[in-house]
Order: C-alpha cells, then sequence, then structure tokens
C-alpha cells in the first residue's frame, strides 16, 4: 500500500469504530501493543511479512496470542491489511491513528525533556502549567537527555520550547560572536 490516503482511511476507521462503541481506550492500548511489538520484534515482523505462512494461520496464530492482550479491533485491521497484502503499512496505519485522536481530542502530547529524571510532581508542576496556558489536557512523556546540561525542553507537537541551559549557552555565544 503505497497510498497515503488508504492509510488515513483505515486509521479513520479505527478511530470512528472505537468512538462509536466507546473503546478508544481499548483500541489505544491494543494498538500501543502492536506498534510496540511491530517496532522492536523483528521476529513478529518477520512473521508478519513472510508468505511462506498461508494468511489463515497467521490470523490463526494472531487470535491465539494476542485475544487477551489486544483489542479485537486491532486484530480484525491486522487481518484485513493481511488479506489485502498491506502489512507493510500497520505501523503507518497506527501512527496515523494516534494522530487522529490526538486531532480528534482536547489531549496534547508533550515530550518534556531534562538533564534528569524529574518527580512526580515536578511534572505534575509542568503539566498542571501547561494545561492553564493551553486550555487542553496534556499527556506528557518525560525524556532524559543529559546533553541539555540543565532547564526543560518541551516538544508540544511541532512546538518547541526550549529552556534549557544548554540552549541559553548557544544564544549567548551567538550574542557575544556578534558583538
Amino acid at each position: 500500500m503505497e497510498n497515503k490516503q488508504l492509510i488515513k482511511k483505515y486509521a479513520l476507521s479505527l478511530y470512528q469504530i472505537g468512538k462509536k462503541v466507546d473503546a478508544l481506550d481499548e483500541i489505544q492500548k491494543g494498538a500501543h501493543l502492536v506498534r510496540g511489538l511491530y517496532k522492536t520484534s523483528s521476529t513478529f515482523r518477520y512473521f508478519l511479512l513472510t508468505k511462506k505462512i498461508a494468511d489463515n494461520d497467521k490470523k490463526k496464530i494472531l487470535s491465539d496470542i494476542l485475544k487477551n492482550s489486544c483489542s479485537h479491533y486491532i486484530l480484525e485491521l491486522i487481518f484485513i491489511i493481511i488479506e489485502k497484502k498491506d502489512v507493510k503499512s500497520l505501523l503507518e496505519i497506527i501512527n496515523r491513528f494516534f494522530v487522529v485522536i490526538n486531532n480528534e481530542s482536547d489531549i496534547i502530547p508533550v515530550r518534556i525533556i531534562s538533564s534528569s529524571t524529574l518527580s512526580s510532581s515536578e511534572i505534575e508542576s509542568l503539566i498542571q502549567g501547561i494545561e492553564s496556558k493551553l486550555n487542553k489536557k496534556v499527556s506528557a512523556k518525560n525524556e532524559v537527555d543529559s546533553t541539555i546540561i540543565g532547564g526543560v525542553k518541551l516538544m508540544l507537537g511541532n512546538k518547541v520550547i526550549d529552556g534549557s541551559v544548554s540552549h541559553q549557552l548557544k544564544k549567548i555565544k551567538n550574542t557575544l560572536e556578534q558583538v
């Protein structure tokens, strides 16, 4: 499947079904699980992509393995793309599904990058500040990057708010170089 429109259609359909039957949380959990497997397990990818295993056998095996830990809507999506020989697009479809969820909901994903792991209270304080400024809910993920020396760098979608010490030092350096 090279068609980006088809990827969007799959993702939007998954979102609409989840919203209609009030199963978005269940679908998101299954999507996270499958995305994680697809990204980290070459065996899982090989299993999905190989032509040496019949499609019906793949479906049976996936159903047996994932039925208790994965939404049946995600399994149905996988079964459909197996039938249509579109398995290579699975990751793109799941990623697009999360984009649709973020666009349709009032929840903004935020990456909080700091030089060391932040405490729960520090993260909560940052989240509350961001939510009050944006009037939207925030889903935050803390990442550690020792190269920023200190401070915090926030990534809100395609916006970056850089309050790191390394960024401030670069700004000072640039100012001094222009003098």
